[in-house]
């Protein structure tokens, strides 16, 4: 459903930026510890230089920012896009955020387009490949999700939302239901520091492989302290690559979602700077279609964990589309992005 159109064109510059917002129902209500969903809001933006058209999208999210602000924020830059802003300059003239990774995608695609080069061959990334990717269940009666993990059953690893009152007794259900998976558990801010002592004292028994973003991130800092037999991921603790540093402490993997870091330029920084401090890579997604996909696609080239499923939670995806095929996400075709 198109909600919104607001082209924006200079006949003064050959660049022309068109912005929509466009809104995508989900499959079914996708409930997390904060917040249930009933569609989502996508930002799309559009390059068009001559013959050659760089798009990008993002999506507003309840802690991120409102899509109609990113919308906004976006049209802010008008004048420097259709003045030919490089993705560097970019960076330092807009706050992170999904209007910057739309426009950011946006210009990594243009650039493709323009040189005829894929992106991951522009940034030094490892040869595109099939990748395998987590799927996500999102809250609900302990039947459903059981039903939800069996049928996903290409998806070696699953990913379970939960809240405070949820964990170890919905873990037992699945992991019975299914012994050939591994397990993500995502508590979204939910847990108390001996929730978690408690459901990692007997969780690793049953394939969980990673633990998110347990606490509240403004009351992380007691992770310093404690020794988790199972990697903790955080997720809303990291905004960007000023937090690297700060969070080597507390957690052993960084989960990347593009809407938040505000796009691919400072998320190749952020995954640097995270690398050298020892720290594991996670790329992570906010509900996109597969446009907003391809360029996470790109950083989880250089990721150990990864779960880019939001397509699938979607009632239908843009054409073209993303390849999910056995549990795996292929690369974004030219026509699609970058």
């Amino acid at each position: 459903t198109r909600l919104n159109q607001r082209p924006v064109q200079s006949e003064n510059c050959s660049m022309k930026l068109s912005i929509e917002i466009d809104r995508w129902p989900v499959r079914k209500p996708f409930k997390i510890a904060y917040h249930t969903f009933y569609h989502r809001d996508l930002l799309r933006v559009e390059l068009t230089d001559g013959d050659c058209v760089g798009r990008g999208e993002a999506g507003g999210h309840p802690q991120l920012e409102p899509i109609e602000d990113a919308c906004d924020r976006a049209l802010q830059m008008r004048g420097e896009i259709e003045s030919g802003i490089s993705r560097e300059q970019l960076m330092q003239a807009m706050p992170r955020g999904p209007a910057r990774n739309a426009l950011d995608s946006a210009l990594w695609d243009l650039e493709a387009k323009r040189s005829g080069r894929r992106v991951w061959s522009t940034a030094g990334l490892p040869e595109p490949r099939p990748i395998q990717t987590a799927y996500t269940i999102g809250i609900g009666p302990e039947d459903d999700m059981v039903a939800e993990a069996l049928r996903m059953s290409d998806y070696q690893i699953l990913k379970l939302k939960v809240d405070g009152e949820s964990g170890f007794e919905l873990l037992q259900a699945i992991a019975k239901a299914r012994p050939d998976a591994s397990f993500i558990i995502d508590a979204n801010e939910a847990w108390r520091l001996d929730q978690l002592e408690s459901f990692t004292d007997v969780a690793r028994k049953l394939r969980v492989v990673l633990v998110e973003q347990p606490l509240p991130h403004q009351k992380d800092e007691v992770l310093e302290d404690f020794s988790s037999p199972i990697p903790l991921a955080a997720d809303e603790s990291f905004h960007g690559l000023p937090d690297v540093e700060r969070l080597k402490n507390r957690y052993q993997v960084i989960n990347f979602k593009l809407d938040k870091i505000g796009g691919l330029t400072e998320a190749f920084l952020a995954a640097k700077k995270a690398m050298e401090l020892g720290l594991d890579l996670m790329i992570g997604c906010n509900g996109g279609t597969s446009l907003g996909i391809a360029p996470a696609y790109c950083l989880a080239l250089l990721c150990r964990y990864v779960d880019l499923d939001s397509p699938l939670l979607l009632a239908h995806d843009r054409d073209p589309a993303l390849v999910y095929r056995r549990g795996h996400v292929h690369p974004p075709t030219v026509d699609l992005w970058g």
